[in-house]
């Protein structure tokens, strides 16, 4: 199957392009092609020097940074991941100088340029941002518990009775992982790291199930609760089917497969349905 290009979660390129004449909208060369006057450096300034800050193309409002940066005679240059367009390479020069906007995740490492200057891509929401401030849409709720679309329906049902939202879901969530009540697989993340759209799902993802466990049954419709238990729980191959996910609890709070049982399938001793 061919995967669409315009998907950011699909790319595996680290965004660094060594050719020495790729031209983004802050170099010289752009400008002088755009017919925009360059701005006027100062005394004893040189190109690549950030000026001061103007007429910002950035959407962003998360971090403000001089935008009237004009890039060196061929300068590095990286590839956002999302929209493929070039931006001036700064992630060294933000090591010294925080006040440089991010260019990069910091778990996957690949260079977005929403924070830097607003990404262009049609249907971006957003590609970099702090945790606690993605914009993950409408939809991230969608199979987001284990792709078992009918626990997910349960999990946006109970926060719809109670006028509750993924973001305050998020909120919420990120404070239990301050507090250490929720853990993540990544120990780095926290709700100021800067992540991309992909690597915030997934962290996302993490955070919703340890939510959801935490929902007293009493909570839930009767509907739910009363299901009989699925033997293997989250670790279930079939859960995805509707037939079975509706039938069987998918039972959060024990997890439904304890240690012995968990050490049982690694060894091959049962067989993992």
């Amino acid at each position: 199957m061919q995967r669409d290009s315009s998907d950011p979660c699909d790319t595996q390129s680290n965004g660094t392009n060594s050719q020495p004449y790729i031209v983004c909208r802050q170099c010289p060369e752009y400008r002088r092609q755009a017919g925009r006057p360059l701005p006027c450096p100062g005394p004893g300034s040189e190109p690549g020097a950030p000026q001061a800050p103007g007429d910002a193309p950035s959407t962003s409002a998360s971090i403000t940074t001089a935008q009237d940066y004009v890039c060196a005679l061929q300068g590095s240059h990286a590839i956002c991941t999302c929209c493929f367009q070039p931006m001036p390479d700064r992630r060294a020069e933000r090591e010294r100088d925080p006040r440089i906007a991010p260019q990069q995740c910091a778990i996957c490492l690949q260079p977005f340029c929403h924070l830097y200057w607003g990404c262009a891509r049609t249907g971006c929401l957003g590609c970099l941002a702090p945790f606690c401030e993605l914009n993950l849409g409408d939809r991230c709720l969608d199979g987001v518990l284990s792709n078992n679309n009918y626990e997910s329906d349960v999990l946006k049902n109970y926060l719809a009775t109670r006028g509750l939202t993924w973001k305050n879901m998020l909120t919420e969530s990120l404070g239990a992982l301050q507090r250490g009540a929720f853990l993540l697989s990544d120990y780095r993340i926290t709700g100021n790291t800067v992540l991309c759209y992909c690597c915030g799902l997934r962290s996302f993802r993490e955070l919703t199930y340890q939510y959801r466990q935490n929902i007293p049954a009493s909570e839930l419709p009767v509907a739910v609760t009363s299901r009989p238990d699925c033997y293997w729980g989250r670790n279930c191959r079939t859960q995805v089917k509707a037939h079975h996910a509706m039938n069987t609890i998918f039972n959060f709070v024990l997890l439904l497969i304890d240690s012995e049982k968990q050490r049982s399938v690694e060894e091959g001793l049962l067989p993992a349905f």
